[in-house]
């Protein structure tokens, strides 16, 4: 951990001295995103006598053309959290905690003008007083985050093929789990292609299954997941309305709904729009699933969506409204399971406190957003959730059953308050501080549970 303060304190003090400005432009291809295999640094070539020593980092050209470079980039983030009443203490192995959790992320990028390419990001995490019951997934362990090979069959068709991460472009059933210090990662092969105006992605591989080792990561053998999409705009610039049409096929060995405990093999098909203007943006989402639990057919729905209005006042405020909607089972000894599958959901979606797992629940958030100043943003909120079934359960991460159903109690479920601040004071760099209180209603009080309060602060640093 010492070693993560000392790299800190590098990073903060390089970044200060040196700067990235014009290496780290917003509009800049190279700039810093969250998908960091995304950046493409070709473009620091023209300028390259002008870069500081860290944005040399971002272009090493390795031939004399400059047809051969090495992207060189860091990540670190310091996070600290309070949870008082994990799963409303309704898991008695559960006890109130403070947590303090590093992780350091070091990627270099080969890069070629033919489009061959080799990118590999190693990671290190370290948590400390966290219940590991609670966060499987957030340990101590060196290993390789990423390490794909990219292959332009056509001048539009990019064959990749590795350990990766999936860009889902926003479907709300695909995560990168953020949340957690270990992100989620695939052994897969991925093939994009753009032809006549139309993005068309397709995938196949295994979901990363995170051993408690150091470089002893690899495909879970009792999961695969399989897919893909096609998307086109209706219009130029980067707000025009976007439709995308997707295919998403999950099979797992093992899955636990109220009904009971048994292979899930589940196909998603849906569709999802976006689009932004001066005033407006929205996201909408809707999907239908079917397959087999078991010996049981599968016919569960999803529908989510966030649209935001942007007032002409001061502080550039969003007045928003989020939403969700995925089915519960009406009947757990019937031939049929609807309760709908997140698949691979970010459970800081809606707040910063991992507790929402969707599934048998419809969900309302109200919220605003003020940018008091370009580096400092505000939100507010209130997610309000509901069970559909009271003969299904209510889930918790990772989408297992926390309160049965027995058709009976309250549908409500809790309200989950909270307030968030973002400060950004350089491109890359963010300080974040958030609160979230949920309420205990008549059915998680009746169950044995308490309301809870949780805490955060994290600093991320990105080069």
């Amino acid at each position: 951990m010492l070693r993560c303060r000392r790299l800190l304190v590098a990073l903060l003090a390089s970044a200060a001295s040196l700067g990235l400005r014009s290496a780290l432009a917003a509009e800049d291809p190279c700039a810093v995103k969250l998908f960091r295999w995304q950046e493409d640094c070709r473009n620091l070539r023209a300028r390259a006598a002008a870069l500081g020593a860290l944005g040399r980092l971002r272009y090493l050209p390795l031939n004399t053309s400059g047809s051969v470079w090495l992207t060189l980039g860091a990540e670190y983030r310091l996070k600290t959290e309070y949870y008082n009443a994990p799963d409303f203490f309704l898991r008695p192995a559960f006890e109130r905690y403070t947590a303090l959790g590093e992780r350091v992320l070091l990627h270099a990028d080969l890069r070629t003008a033919q489009g061959f390419r080799v990118f590999v990001q190693l990671d290190g995490a370290t948590e400390a007083n966290r219940k590991p019951l609670y966060f499987p997934f957030d340990r101590t362990r060196p290993d390789i985050a990423q390490a794909f090979v990219d292959v332009r069959l056509l001048d539009t068709t990019v064959l990749r093929v590795g350990r990766q991460e999936l860009d889902s472009g926003g479907n709300r059933l695909i995560s990168t789990r953020d949340a957690g210090n270990l992100r989620l990662a695939l052994d897969m092969a991925h093939l994009e292609s753009r032809i006549s105006g139309f993005d068309a992605v397709a995938f196949y591989g295994r979901p990363v299954l995170n051993q408690r080792g150091a470089f002893d990561d690899s495909g879970n053998p009792g999961e695969k997941f399989l897919g893909g999409w096609v998307q086109r705009a209706l219009g130029s610039g980067s707000g025009a309305p976007a439709i995308n049409v997707f295919f998403l096929s999950r099979d797992r060995n093992r899955a636990v709904y109220e009904q009971g405990v048994a292979a899930d093999d589940r196909r998603t098909i849906g569709l999802r729009a976006s689009g932004a203007a001066p005033r407006w943006d929205y996201a909408l989402q809707a999907s239908h699933q079917y397959g087999s639990f078991g010996s049981t057919d599968i016919s569960a729905d999803g529908v989510a969506g966030d649209v935001g209005w942007h007032p002409a006042i001061l502080g550039h405020a969003r007045v928003a409204a989020s939403f969700g909607y995925a089915s519960g089972d009406s009947n757990p000894r019937d031939n049929r399971l609807g309760t709908f599958d997140v698949l691979y959901p970010n459970l800081g979606y809606f707040t910063d406190a991992p507790v929402f797992y969707p599934g048998n629940t419809v969900d309302f958030q109200p919220n605003v957003t003020v940018e008091l100043a370009p580096p400092l943003r505000l939100r507010a909120g209130s997610d309000i959730i509901h069970r559909l079934s009271k003969h299904d359960a209510v889930y918790t991460t990772p989408g297992v059953p926390l309160i049965p159903g027995t058709g009976t109690g309250s549908s409500y479920v809790t309200a989950l308050r909270y307030l968030r601040g973002d400060w950004t004071p350089r491109p890359g760099s963010t300080v974040t501080l958030s609160y979230v209180h949920g309420d205990a209603g008549s059915l998680i009080r009746s169950a044995g549970g308490h309301p809870f309060s949780y805490l955060t602060f994290s600093l991320d640093v990105r080069l």
